[in-house]
């Protein structure tokens, strides 16, 4: 199971990148087991990117607030919520799109909710430990006692055990060609805060020529005993872990990803 988010990357690039069909798929049986767990009626997603997930939740009937700071993004959200409008209006759900980053929800004057989601390998781009304890003071503050917060991310205790130099590529044909998209790592210091992502976009057209693109992001280091030491310092309790969606128990040296449970005391 991957990670798969190129969050920060091209916005045209997004969900030709993710198979979207298949991951959700795959995913909703996991958030509506959580989500009727709590009796969630009002969920805020947190780094929403594209509002794939946001759209599934607001045609469950839910109240949605999708979150994220990037611009590009929020537009293609506006025309993937648009497309999806008509369904969520007949489930009775309702979809708001704003913008915000981590530790913004409270200045955003959000009101208490039963769910936070915050997946898509979104969370690593908090910036360092105290950006990951702002970040959950402010889940915290908006999410009610018993509500349940989701976070799923790149496994870093793999990383950081393993240094692998790459997640695997996708290849996607698309009109104008194919995209392969590669994202590779760098490991710059072992007492570091951070590792070094290079998201690379090669695009070949029809007659077989290549144009690269990239950008680099950094990720802070977070891997599921950080994880889990920030959550329980935040008030979080009954905090499970997965590597997968079906509720594999995480095997914290192999799986490439992890999903985290949280519940708020």
């Amino acid at each position: 199971m991957t990670s798969e988010h190129p969050h920060r990357a091209e916005t045209s690039d997004v969900d030709t990148f993710v198979n979207w069909d298949a991951r959700l798929a795959r995913e909703v049986p996991f958030f509506r087991e959580v989500f009727d767990a709590v009796e969630a009626r009002t969920v805020i997603d947190v780094g929403a990117g594209s509002c794939r997930h946001a759209i599934e939740f607001a045609s469950w009937g839910l109240s949605v607030d999708a979150v994220d700071p990037d611009d590009s993004m929020l537009h293609a959200a506006e025309d993937n919520v648009a497309a999806a409008s008509v369904r969520i209006a007949e489930a009775g759900g309702e979809l708001r799109l704003l913008k915000g980053g981590f530790g913004d929800l409270g200045a955003l004057g959000l009101r208490e909710v039963d769910a936070i989601s915050c997946t898509g390998n979104a969370l690593p781009h908090v910036v360092g430990l105290e950006g990951l304890r702002d970040a959950l003071a402010d889940f915290s503050a908006v999410l009610r006692p018993g509500g349940a917060l989701v976070l799923h991310l790149l496994n870093h205790a793999r990383l950081l055990a393993k240094k692998p130099r790459s997640i695997m590529p996708v290849v996607r044909e698309v009109p104008e060609g194919t995209r392969v998209f590669l994202r590779v790592i760098d490991y710059p210091s072992a007492e570091g805060e951070f590792l070094g992502f290079d998201f690379v976009t090669l695009v070949r057209n029809a007659a077989g020529e290549w144009t690269c693109a990239s950008h680099k992001s950094a990720h802070t280091k977070l891997p599921i005993s950080v994880l889990r030491a920030e959550l329980q310092a935040a008030g979080f309790e009954r905090i499970e872990t997965f590597g997968s969606h079906d509720r594999k128990p995480l095997e914290e040296h192999a799986d490439e990803s992890v999903l985290v449970v949280a519940r708020r005391a």
